[in-house]
């Protein structure tokens, strides 16, 4: 008598909803990286503050001490409230409130100013961005591989970049290496200006 044996069924689990489907070479899938940005003017803000702050607090200490009898010396707060308790209207509090207001408004301003950008984004579906020295190495490779340029030194800002090339004197190439270094940075969302100029000769 022969038996048959079935092989027992396997089952995908099922996927929970949760989870999202994805396809391979699917752009979407990924999310959008966050756009590179610097500390921005409030990060000096809060260091000079915090410096601020903690001279205070160690003005505040020794005062305290003082007062305890463990320090001997003279007491800094308490003259100093003595002669601000005695201070008169004059003509100079005008300017320096003014330029207190003035200060005022500036850290205000400097708080909720959105921070400065650092990179350049490329134009993608998945968020690239490049640093301005990753531009400027595109710009030089870009350069160097035109024809009659034997060196070029290249610099570069998210809004400018300015070529030095130095050639063999072929007609042309200050315009070639423009069209060939924009060419290579149409990826950018933004291509900065391109600045070239000629130095030197053959050596």
């Amino acid at each position: 008598m022969s038996t048959t044996v079935t092989p027992a069924s396997t089952s995908t689990p099922p996927v929970p909803e949760s989870v999202p489907r994805t396809r391979r070479g699917d752009a979407a899938a990924m999310d959008a990286a966050k756009t590179p940005v610097g500390v921005g003017a409030v990060a000096l803000v809060g260091i000079v503050l915090a410096l601020l702050l903690t001279a205070l607090g160690v003005v505040a200490v020794r005062e305290a001490l003082l007062a305890s009898g463990v320090l001997t010396g003279t007491a800094w707060l308490a003259p100093a409230g003595r002669s601000a308790s005695g201070l008169a209207a004059a003509s100079w509090m005008v300017p320096v409130g003014a330029a207190l207001v003035l200060l005022g408004l500036w850290l205000l301003v400097a708080a909720l100013r959105p921070r400065p950008r650092t990179a350049t984004t490329v134009t993608s579906e998945t968020g690239v961005f490049l640093r301005p020295k990753d531009v400027s190495r595109l710009a030089q490779t870009a350069a160097e591989q035109v024809d009659g340029v034997l060196a070029a030194d290249v610099s570069a800002t998210r809004r400018a970049v300015r070529v030095r090339v130095r050639g063999t004197g072929a007609a042309d190439v200050s315009e070639n290496v423009r069209a060939a270094v924009a060419q290579r940075l149409s990826a950018l969302d933004s291509p900065p200006t391109v600045n070239v100029s000629l130095y030197g000769g053959p050596r």
